[in-house]
């Protein structure tokens, strides 16, 4: 009978050499492949800063002490 031990080393073995390969795989994908990562605005500007606003009110504030 064989030693259960055993088999669970090398199935382990076996599953730890298939997450390495598909890791490498996903690192060394060609850049072509890649989206861009979308990345929040940002205000670099004043004048941007109407577009960020989360509500109405926020955009009154905004404008009421933008003088």
């Amino acid at each position: 009978m064989p030693n259960p031990t055993r088999t669970w080393q090398l199935i382990s073995l076996a599953l730890a050499a298939g997450l390495i390969a598909a890791l490498a795989e996903r690192h060394q994908g060609s850049p072509a492949g890649r989206t861009k990562t979308v990345t929040l605005a940002t205000a670099s500007s004043v004048t941007n800063l109407e577009h960020l606003a989360l509500s109405p009110n926020a955009r009154r504030v905004h404008e009421r002490y933008s003088l």
